[in-house]
């Protein structure tokens, strides 16, 4: 896991919240961990910005319960006449960050679809995981689909793979900015903490006693291996959050793959960069 720790954290902790978890292993490696994994799965919620308000009052706004795990989500909806096309934000975002995807879709007359994941952007709750993700998407696609493709931003990547693999019949998808190992990401958050790899081997196997499942089985360099449908990877060399390896080494290990490496867009300027959405939007086109 060495590489991983190096990384800059997909899951940021304010320096407040890292003194408190940093004290709190003083106190002793059960009690950090609890503290650690409380903050683990909250996200922040950052204020909408004014380029995003005209895709958020353009969609029908549906508030949507998921049944699978009993929660609600604010779904976005964009009518079109051809393809389906399900749009997945990441981590502390929202689903009106991919608004440069909806609109070149829109263009098109595609009809797009997006939400706030639990505990982000509208939708109501305080914290959240991959796999509720994955059951999002699931219950989504029985909904409003079935979705032809799917792009997916950072952690989204993560539950789209994963729903794929469990049978979403997309015909092409992208993900974009993505990470490769679940495990990864508790080892780069602790890495802000300053905790020894014990506790993070703590915090993980605590949720995967409460989960009942193993980490691993949503890494997408264990999924992508059983993906058969077109594959766009796509990452800056700049991200900051998930560094561009982490592609490289997925689009290794995927059957049927594209890479499309960037430069100097970082991890979220990347999804306004007219050139990378249009190429994004053209890869789908060619696999409908």
């Amino acid at each position: 896991m060495k590489k991983n720790r190096k990384q800059r954290p997909a899951v940021r902790v304010p320096t407040l919240i890292r003194l408190v978890i940093w004290l709190s292993q003083l106190i002793s490696s059960a009690l950090a961990t609890k503290v650690a994994l409380y903050f683990f799965f909250r996200p922040h919620r950052f204020k909408t910005p004014n380029r995003e308000h005209q895709m958020r009052d353009a969609a029908e706004q549906i508030k949507f319960s998921v049944s699978s795990f009993d929660k609600e989500i604010q779904v976005y909806r964009l009518k079109g006449d051809k393809q389906k096309v399900l749009l997945l934000h990441g981590w502390s975002g929202r689903g009106t960050q991919l608004f440069s995807f909806a609109d070149e879709l829109q263009k098109e007359n595609c009809e797009v679809i997006t939400f706030d994941m639990p505990a982000h952007g509208q939708s109501p709750g305080n914290k959240t995981n991959v796999l509720e993700l994955t059951y999002c998407i699931q219950d989504l696609n029985q909904k409003f689909g079935p979705f032809d493709a799917a792009i997916a931003h950072s952690m989204s990547g993560f539950a789209l793979l994963r729903a794929i693999k469990d049978g979403l019949p997309l015909k092409s998808a992208a993900i974009i900015g993505s990470g490769d190992s679940i495990k990864g990401v508790f080892y780069r958050f602790s890495q802000q903490l300053h905790f020894s790899d014990k506790i993070t081997e703590r915090m993980i196997t605590s949720v995967e006693n409460k989960f009942g499942i193993k980490l691993e089985t949503y890494a997408s360099r264990i999924n992508i291996k059983d993906i058969d449908i077109p594959l766009l990877i796509v990452h800056d060399k700049d991200d900051k959050e998930a560094p561009y390896e982490c592609s490289t080494t997925l689009h290794d290990l995927a059957r049927n793959s594209q890479l499309k490496l960037t430069s100097g867009l970082g991890h979220h300027r990347i999804l306004r960069d007219p050139k990378t959405v249009q190429h994004i939007v053209q890869f789908l086109f060619q696999h409908p």
